[in-house]
């Protein structure tokens, strides 16, 4: 029974070491919806003040409150306690880059997430790229 056990524990780990490269390769996983550089027309208000509420497992991770630029306006988005999907995944926050009077929105993500550019964004960039004196 013993030998048995240790038999099969022995195959799980072969099977997992012979395996682990193929998932080395995995190309990552497509960016969620949401996860789009965009550009807002006007500065995003200040962050509101959030009483953090007790943190309800160890796992969990605090994600302060932000402004999320939807459609022609920013939407505060409040704080909240989230258990990450992966295990070593941490926050990254929102960022509001100013450029040429208009500020570019990088969505808050998690760490093994991908952000891309948004329509709208790449739009105005180019706009801006014509625009610039050479």
């Amino acid at each position: 029974m013993f030998k048995s056990i240790i038999r099969t524990i022995s195959l799980a780990a072969l099977v997992m070491v012979a395996t682990a490269p193929l998932f080395a390769q995995l190309p990552p996983p497509p960016p969620l919806p949401g996860l789009e550089i965009r550009i807002g027309r006007q500065a995003p208000p200040r962050v509101r003040y959030e009483r953090r509420m007790a943190r309800p497992s160890r796992d969990a991770v605090w994600i302060r409150g932000f402004w999320d630029w939807q459609g022609d306006n920013w939407v505060w988005i409040p704080g909240r306690w989230t258990v990450p999907e992966e295990r070593h995944a941490r926050w990254i926050g929102p960022r509001y880059v100013r450029e040429y009077g208009s500020y570019r929105y990088i969505p808050g993500h998690w760490s093994n997430q991908r952000v891309i550019e948004g329509e709208d964004y790449r739009r105005w960039r180019e706009e801006h790229r014509r625009e610039r004196p050479q």
